[in-house]
């Protein structure tokens, strides 16, 4: 008898679920702000996982942080690799990079409370063996075959992975570090609109937010670097969304992307061993085959969706991802801009315009002119000439200048004065070497 296939049933689950993320128009405005850190010695020793040499590890820096962050989480082997509490969440990266997670805020101030009393804490016990949070975009003293991945299954499944399709996975994973920014979606047209505005302005808020000065353990004098690294981890799941641009593009086509690709590796036993392993990988075989023996649960969905790095990614809300990691008030500055941009139907409707979008199409509300391929000739300009790069018709340094304005005309006083740090942040990039 041939096995039951759930592949369609799958299907609309997943789609099911990006339907479930939909917040309504009366809703909109939380901004969920993601950070990554490198953890260095004063000496330029990287801080590891364990303890190395008689000095702290990570691990120890969790221990101590458990009392702030009550909510804790395990490997099956009692190491602990992260901690929750109301305001924000810590987990590490995968050479033991540590990521805040703060909680969803309307008020670029309140992710900045949750985001100092982090680091007021984790600042003060790296301090006591001469260490501190680095923020850039590679890691600043080390090359990526330096760095030791921490004890996570998850991770070692990556780096196999990667080895199999001969990337650069391994420098993405050890040494680069971000800042994303989510934000709800009202509908699927709402989610479509601002998953091509980010896919759009990718070049340009990668160059805001360049801050990568080193890159293996070298000066690094090209613009965009870590973006660039991004799209020479996997061309399957990184860089720009397929069909993002193409009309009719939606929860099916995103679904459709990511069971079409291979899921590394799953989470679950098969259906017909139900006492067999857990985590499996599948380095060649669609995710549509490898989960349809049996329905995908919720935790199945999310772990596919994060098997997946593009430059704007699809979950319940809407993860914008060019940013490298940022020094705090460039990181407020990015968040407000952000906000100032995609919570704004003014500014929205003014870079739609800028880019040619024609608005009359109701299915997701403008039909779209750019390719992958504009995207592409864009990062090159900016990795060639830098402010003086040509992006949809006119220079870097005018699209940087009409964004900060736009976004200063849709926030507050209050708000829009995050903005300075950053305008000035973005102007000053003595490391970029252009013609």
């Amino acid at each position: 008898m041939s096995q039951v296939s759930y592949a369609a049933q799958n299907r609309a689950r997943l789609i099911e679920y990006f339907r479930g993320g939909e917040k309504g128009e009366g809703a909109l405005g939380l901004l969920g702000v993601e950070v990554e850190h490198t953890p260095v010695f004063e000496t330029g020793e990287p801080v590891s996982y364990e303890q190395s040499n008689g000095r702290l590890g990570v691990r120890d820096v969790l221990s101590q942080l458990a009392d702030d962050y009550p909510q804790a989480t395990f490997n099956a082997h009692r190491d602990l690799l992260g901690l929750a509490a109301d305001d924000a969440s810590i987990t590490l990266e995968p050479a033991a990079q540590i990521e805040i997670s703060v909680a969803p805020y309307s008020r670029v101030s309140d992710v900045e409370k949750a985001y100092r009393r982090f680091r007021d804490r984790v600042d003060a016990i790296l301090a006591t063996d001469g260490a501190h949070l680095e923020a850039g975009g590679y890691h600043p003293t080390r090359r990526a075959d330096e760095l030791t991945l921490i004890p996570k299954r998850r991770y070692d499944f990556m780096n196999a992975y990667f080895e199999h399709i001969g990337s650069d996975g391994k420098c993405m994973m050890r040494a680069s570090t971000s800042t994303q920014v989510s934000i709800d979606y009202a509908s699927e047209a709402d989610a479509v609109r601002k998953m091509r505005m980010t896919s759009a302005l990718t070049p340009i808020l990668a160059a805001i937010a360049d801050n990568t000065p080193v890159f293996e353990g070298k000066e690094n004098h090209t613009p965009i670097r870590r973006l660039q690294l991004w799209r020479e981890v996997d061309n399957l799941r990184c860089g720009i969304v397929p069909g993002v641009f193409d009309e009719g593009f939606g929860y099916a086509a995103y679904a459709d992307w990511l069971l079409r690709t291979p899921p590394i590796f799953v989470t679950r036993p098969a259906a017909d061993n139900p006492g067999g392993e857990r985590l499996r990988p599948f380095f060649d075989t669609s995710a549509e085959e490898a989960y349809e023996d049996a329905p995908m649960t919720r935790d199945d969905l999310e772990h596919l969706i994060s098997m997946f790095w593009p430059d704007v990614r699809l979950k319940r809300f809407v993860e914008i991802r060019p940013a490298d990691s940022l020094p705090e008030p460039a990181i407020m500055g990015y968040t407000a801009l952000i906000k100032g941009i995609f919570y704004s139907e003014h500014s929205l409707a003014t870079i739609e315009e800028a880019l040619g979008v024609n608005p009359d199409s109701a299915q997701t509300r403008g039909t779209w002119k750019l390719s992958k391929d504009d995207v592409e000739q864009a990062i090159a300009q900016i990795q060639a000439h830098g402010l003086s790069g040509q992006v949809y018709g006119q220079t870097l340094e005018a699209w940087e200048k009409d964004l900060f304005s736009l976004a200063r005309q849709a926030l507050d006083d209050d708000e829009a004065a995050y903005l300075a740090p950053l305008e000035a942040f973005a102007a000053e990039k003595p490391f970029w070497q252009v013609s």
